[in-house]
């Protein structure tokens, strides 16, 4: 009676597997098919960690994974407690604060800022010394933004050099070691490289730094050893690293009290999202 028993629980089991394993082939198909998605056809798609979800009652919450290895991309999914219903994307809680999450993740202490210390409204730029999109951005933030709302803006700048420019990273690593110094410093590189982006390459480069921080009062000795050795590369990589993880994925990039606006952007963009987030702080 009791092997009896033994038998029927483990048929049960195996019938909910192969139901289970149908179901979740039913989900990657599907969304092989889904509008707007193209997944190539020798890519390997598959699911993971679905299980009862500890947030949503009665549903459950899984990954698609689309190839393999580190560069697997993953989708995250909720569906319903037969599986027949499925929403593409994260979970959310919307009683937390999503801007206040971002702002979580970079690292302000110590960087050098325009602005006030207690200015309402946080702008922190990841960009790239190069690219020309950047220099647009530059003109935007320079120009106006810093100018029409003085006291009510703090903005960071923050590096982001891209692979394919190649005096990108050198000016990002002569920006930090100067940053190393004095802050004063680091402001003279940036409006060097940004104001002069056609006349600088990848020969001249550490010339042209030389040229900018004229006057700036560093160690220049100290600040050659930096760069020559390239020591404030770790913290270069960093600010990418970090750049990745509040959502930019290139250049520039600009995070307004949590809220990523990316590109070179008209002017009316960033005075709608600034305006927002002044106008939320009266409230």
């Amino acid at each position: 009676m009791r092997r009896t028993a033994v038998v029927a629980a483990c048929a049960v089991a195996l019938s909910a597997s192969l139901a289970s394993a149908a179901d979740t082939e039913r989900i990657v198909k599907y969304y092989r098919k889904k509008p707007g998605v193209m997944i190539p056809a020798n890519a390997k798609v598959t699911v993971t960690g679905l299980a009862p979800s500890t947030r949503i009652k009665g549903a459950k919450e899984g990954v698609l994974e689309i190839g393999e290895g580190p560069a697997a991309r993953k989708v995250p999914f909720v569906a319903s407690a037969d599986e027949r219903y499925v929403v593409f994307g994260t979970v959310e809680d919307v009683t937390t604060d999503p801007a206040k999450a971002v702002m979580e993740k970079i690292n302000l202490k110590g960087e050098p800022f325009k602005g006030p210390a207690d200015a309402k409204v946080t702008i922190v730029e990841y960009s790239d010394f190069q690219c020309p999109f950047c220099g647009r951005g530059y003109q935007t933030m320079e120009n106006q933004v810093l100018k029409d709302y003085g006291d009510k803006v703090r903005f960071y700048y923050k590096n982001y050099p891209l692979p394919f420019h190649p005096w990108a990273e050198p000016a990002a690593v002569a920006a930090e070691c100067a940053k190393e110094q004095n802050a004063a410093a680091f402001w003279k590189l940036y409006n060097g490289f940004f104001q002069n982006q056609a006349q600088i390459n990848p020969q001249n480069v550490k010339d042209k730094a030389t040229e900018f921080l004229k006057d700036s009062g560093i160690d220049m000795a100290k600040w050659t050893d930096c760069f020559d050795n390239k020591k404030s590369l770790p913290k270069v990589k960093a600010e990418m690293a970090e750049g990745s993880s509040v959502g930019v994925t290139g250049t520039p990039g600009f995070i307004i009290n949590g809220r990523l606006v990316s590109g070179a952007q008209p002017y009316e963009n960033f005075k709608t999202v600034i305006d927002d987030e002044l106008a939320s702080a009266k409230k």
